[in-house]
C-alpha cells in the first residue's frame, strides 16, 4: 500500500541547479529543442533581478461605489430598526405614545398697586 502523504513521482524539472568539482554553482536548463545550458548561478540571478518601478497605491474610489454603499448602510440602519421594532413587539413590549397638552404654570406676583402674571409652558 503506498504511502498518502509521500510525494508524487517527480517529472524532469525544467530548471535545476548543479555545482561543478570546485563548487561553482551553475543553473541547467532545459531547452525546448532538448539541449542543455550551463549558467553560472551569479549570473543568472543578476539577469532575474530586473528594477521594476513600484506601483502607485491610490484610496480613490468610484463615487457609484461610494453612492451605493451609502444607500446599503442607511437601508440597513431602517431595516435593522423595523427588526428591532418586530422582535420587540413579539417579546411583548409595547411603545405607545399618548400625546397630551403642555404643563403650564402661571406665576402670579403682586407689589402694591402693580400686579403681574406669567405663564410657563414645558
Amino acid at each position: 500500500m503506498p504511502n498518502p502523504k509521500a510525494l508524487p513521482p517527480v517529472a524532469p524539472a525544467k530548471l535545476a541547479v548543479w555545482a561543478d568539482q570546485a563548487g561553482t554553482p551553475y543553473l541547467v536548463q532545459q531547452q525546448p529543442d532538448g539541449s542543455t545550458t550551463f549558467t553560472p548561478l551569479e549570473t543568472a540571478l543578476a539577469q532575474a533581478q530586473t528594477p521594476t518601478t513600484p506601483e502607485r497605491v491610490t484610496n480613490y474610489r468610484d463615487p457609484l461605489n461610494t453612492l451605493l454603499l451609502g444607500i446599503a448602510v442607511v437601508l440597513g440602519f431602517v431595516l435593522g430598526g423595523y427588526l428591532l421594532g418586530f422582535f420587540a413587539g413579539a417579546a411583548g413590549q409595547r411603545v405607545v405614545i399618548v400625546p397630551r397638552s403642555p404643563l403650564c404654570d402661571t406665576h402670579r406676583s403682586s407689589f402694591l398697586f402693580w400686579s403681574s402674571e406669567t405663564k410657563e409652558c414645558h
